[in-house]
């Protein structure tokens, strides 16, 4: 059992205003000690475990030496691809096996979230040492003792932080730090690389901060002609949102800062980019330019490094850079946090943080984090996704909020679990969804496709016409078989796909059909957009299934708006490269949304969006009752009165 006290630091709003001063003050402390060549034996006895399952130099070797520094061991895994994580184990099992050998873990991870995990399973403390673009709450304990030994104090200053603001995880702590200190904070992003929504909604409702853009002409130098960001603290704050250019440009102008105390510059988190977020070659490119004009020339120049390139080696000797010192306080400020550690546990004043209740949903499947690098859609079944309400001020969404990573699930439809029905959310909605979720009943949905899979109905349901009978399908299937073999002419090269649950049965019936016809029964699967982890499962008995060089025969009952094809295409590419992929599709209400020019077979009864298509079919060889039709009705939208449907 761990000597210290269960007092995890996976965010730096873990820490009271009171601790961060203490950690200051204590690293003040050890740092005249280390100079002085002491002895420390604060933590003697205690055993650190450091977990990094991405590279690290200064993180992992300053938190191994502060350990030692003060009488303490460290106990690590050299590589964690060397370790049980190789072997599939999980996550929470490591966490809680390392518990018994350590007082004390340690953890940097590439997937967002991963910390909030670790400090849930494991029984001793968990202290965040990057979790994928989340945060690096330690590298901002020592950005705040620099900032702090340099200017004397921290309240008022204005910091600039330029270049990748999107993943770089120690910007989004210390832009939480710097407003939770009455910092005024300029965002110089290079393009692509914004401050995320989330951060800027979490600081405008926590910290009270108004934004505004400025015109700076030192700063449009080194970003590539961009208007920088700029959050004040104000009280009643008027929050603003906004996403992307065309939101930004509403921000009121302000007057640029008389002066500018720090540049904080960040390199281009290349590992987390999946592209195109941001062309290298325009990234910012800081050099002694920037430190010439007025407004700059008290400025000290920090970066929590390594550095790629943005970072001219010119200003080393520069005495107003200081990022190796950065580095070196690494090992007195992580001391220091060991150090208020062991004080909490000797005031046994702390214990494992209350948690917001988490949204209890009874419709499936349940909603996944939107952000496609959380931890919950890595670690398997045992971590469900976790949401809590949101602070999107865009009134036609439910906003959902991670309880992991904090990214926010924007959704269209929701549903009441009793009666079976679903909205179209708005405003109207949302004192009742908040009833829906004290009592366990609500549901929310991607779209209209997976609603009335799961068995909802519309709120207010118009008339209905029959479009298609059993006769009807049967014969459309018919067509498609048609169409496909008269267009792939390498029917030996055919695989089929069927998105689930109606697309799915139709590709097997689609696929005997084919079979029949030609005497090659292709390989058949059934993809579920959402379940990417674990997305795609051969059927009908087949053991194996490869897309690699094979012609996939992509199909689904009806596109509403193309989400779940984006969806299945990349599931495809992700499990290799095929030579080529068609859509069949039964019914075809648009694609609006397809990123792709597909090879459409199959009948096209385009509908307005107030009609929804709703296909039956019945699974091949079941003796299902149920009978092959397609219906189409008009949608009454739900404006208000919801409670009619309870």
């Amino acid at each position: 059992m761990s000597r210290l006290a269960k007092f995890d630091v996976v965010s730096i709003e873990d820490l009271e205003t009171s601790d961060i001063e203490r950690v200051l003050a204590l690293a003040d402390g050890f740092a005249a000690q280390l100079a002085h060549g002491d002895q420390i034996t604060t933590a003697a006895g205690l055993i650190m475990a450091t977990l990094f399952y991405e590279p690290s130099t200064r993180t992992r070797l300053s938190f191994e030496s502060s350990m030692h520094r003060l009488g303490g061991a460290v106990i690590s895994s050299a590589d964690m691809r060397a370790s049980s994580a190789a072997k599939g184990e999980s996550l929470a099992d490591t966490v809680r096996v390392v518990a018994g050998y350590a007082d004390l873990i340690v953890l940097r991870h590439p997937h967002d979230g991963a910390a909030r995990v670790a400090a849930e399973y494991a029984p001793c403390p968990v202290l965040n040492a990057g979790d994928g673009s989340g945060e690096h709450p330690t590298q901002t304990l020592c950005d705040l003792y620099i900032l702090r030994k340099k200017k004397g104090h921290l309240k008022g200053l204005t910091v600039a932080l330029c270049g990748d603001l999107k993943f770089g995880r120690t910007v989004h702590s210390l832009i939480y730090a710097l407003a939770r200190f009455g910092a005024n904070i300029v965002a110089v992003p290079t393009s692509g690389m914004d401050i995320p929504d989330y951060v800027l909604e979490r600081l405008a409702a926590e910290r009270h901060y108004s934004l505004s853009t400025v015109t700076m002409d030192e700063l449009k130098s080194l970003a590539g002609g961009l208007d920088a960001l700029y959050l004040t603290p104000s009280a009643p704050h008027q929050m603003a949102l906004f996403t992307g250019d065309g939101t930004l440009r509403q921000i009121p102008a302000a007057e640029p800062p008389a002066a500018l105390d720090a540049f904080y510059v960040t390199r281009l988190q290349k590992e987390r980019m999946s592209g195109k977020e941001a062309d290298p070659a325009a990234y910012v490119r800081f050099d002694a330019r920037a430190l010439r004009t007025s407004r700059t020339q008290e400025a000290v120049v920090m970066h929590p490094l390594p550095r790629l390139g943005e970072l001219a080696y010119e200003l080393d000797a520069d005495p107003r850079a200081v990022y190796f010192e950065q580095a070196a306080a690494g090992v007195p400020v992580r001391m220091a946090l060991i150090a208020l550690l062991m004080e909490k546990a000797a005031s046994a004043s702390v214990g494992p943080r209350p948690m917001a209740e988490a949204i209890r949903f009874k419709a499936e499947p349940p909603p996944r984090c939107a952000n496609l690098n959380c931890v919950t859609r890595f670690e398997g079944a045992y971590l469900a996704p976790r949401f809590t309400l949101g602070r999107s001020m865009d009134t036609t969404v439910l906003a959902l909020k991670c309880g992991f990573c904090e990214r926010e699930l924007k959704t269209e439809y929701v549903g009441h679990a009793r009666s079976h029905r679903y909205y179209r959310f708005d405003e109207n909605l949302q004192g009742y969804v908040r009833q829906w979720i004290e009592e366990g009943s609500l549901a929310v949905f991607d779209s209209v496709k997976q609603a009335e899979e799961a068995g909802y109905e519309p709120y207010r349901r118009g008339p209905q016409r029959e479009i298609m009978n059993e006769k009807e399908v049967v014969g459309a299937i018919d067509s498609l078989a048609d169409q496909v073999i008269a267009d792939v002419h390498d029917m030996p090269a055919v695989s089929i796909v069927g998105v689930v649950s109606h697309g799915a049965m139709l590709a097997l019936r689609l696929r005997d059909l084919i079979g029949l016809k030609t005497g090659v029964l292709p390989p058949c699967a059934a993809l579920d957009a959402y379940k990417p982890a674990d997305a795609l499962h051969p059927i009908d008995g087949a053991e194996n299934f490869s897309v690699e060089d094979r012609i996939i025969i992509l199909v689904d009952d009806v596109i509403n708006s193309g989400w779940t094809v984006q969806r299945a295409m990349a599931t495809i590419w992700q499990r290799g490269r095929p030579a080529a992929v068609k859509l069949a599709v039964l019914i075809d209400r648009g694609h609006r949304a397809v990123p792709i020019r597909p090879n459409y077979v199959g009948k096209n009864i385009p509908t307005s969006r107030g009609e929804r298509v709703q296909v039956r079919l019945a699974a091949a060889g079941t003796e299902s009752k149920s009978r092959d039709r397609v219906m189409i009705y008009s949608i009454v939208e739900p404006l208000k009165e919801p409670e009619a449907a309870h």
